[in-house]
């Protein structure tokens, strides 16, 4: 983990949520403050993958909750979730011959780019080896969503959100506030584009061209992943122009797309899939 300005992510790609980037600062900054003595997070370095879920009448429940990013040391936080922790629950899980089938409760306004479409890929694979249910609690937006798309099956709740299928970068330019309080920066730098998103200056416009380039490919990528786990065209997927599908209607919307299988709350989609796994 980087240092805790918010430089310290200017220009990082992000699929999370619309309005909910300065919560990733935010999540970033409290888990790097997190101690030992946290009595609701289980640190990797002193446990076994097992210790990453519960286990339900054969279910193995792993949380996907707050903001995602690549790597943490520690599993069990609502506000931050590491996509290595979910691939060592997931790999655990399907070694547990206690476990019949997986269950993501998720809760997410999505996180960063890096990591998160390999761990689809892994995803995709587990689901032919053990049945895999999204359990959506409220939202599942950006990268939230690209890792349930992963599933045999996705539940919402009615007053649930699921989509927003797009990628963004942001660029905060300090410049003028240095020039407000009477500070002069001096970039001193070796080859040309070193400097191309630094914060303090303002984005040219070579810089913005490639930077939308690269949102456009990894867009573009998200909807391939999303299309490879729930079977709907990448066009369509594209058309949704990254909407976040919430509310009832929104919600039906986003099932006759094929985006999510069904409307019903966490307790009914959690009993529907121990009912399957007992037939």
């Amino acid at each position: 983990m980087t240092g805790l300005e918010l430089s310290s992510l200017n220009g990082a790609f992000v699929a999370i949520l619309d309005g909910r980037e300065m919560g990733l600062v935010t999540a970033i900054e409290r888990a790097q403050a997190e101690t030992r003595d946290c009595a609701y997070l289980t640190w990797l370095d002193h446990c076994s993958g097992s210790d990453l879920y519960t286990v339900v009448d054969h279910v193995a429940v792993i949380g996907v909750y707050g903001s995602l990013v690549p790597n943490l040391p520690f599993h069990g936080s609502d506000y931050i979730t590491g996509y290595n922790c979910i691939r060592i629950a997931v790999s655990a899980a399907l070694r547990d011959a206690d476990v019949s089938a997986i269950a993501l409760d998720i809760s997410s306004p999505g996180g960063i780019v890096s990591g998160c479409f390999e761990l689809c890929e892994f995803l995709r694979e587990v689901r032919e080896e053990k049945p895999v249910m999204a359990i959506v609690r409220d939202l599942a937006a950006s990268a939230a969503y690209a890792i349930a798309s992963t599933a045999h099956v996705i539940a919402a709740p009615e007053t649930g959100a699921v989509g927003s299928i797009g990628v963004f970068r942001l660029h905060g330019d300090f410049s003028k506030m240095f020039e407000d309080v009477g500070i002069n920066l001096s970039q001193i730098y070796s080859g040309a584009r070193k400097v191309d998103g630094s914060p303090y200056m303002p984005l040219s416009d070579d810089a913005r061209a490639k930077w939308q380039g690269v949102v456009d490919e990894y867009r573009e990528l998200f909807a391939k992943h999303v299309s490879a786990g729930r079977d709907v065209s990448v066009a369509d997927i594209l058309s949704t122009e990254a909407e976040l599908y919430d509310g009832p209607s929104n919600l039906n919307r986003a099932r006759e797309i094929g985006l999510i299988d069904q409307i019903m709350s966490p307790d009914q989609a959690f009993a529907a899939l121990v009912k399957s796994i007992q037939t």
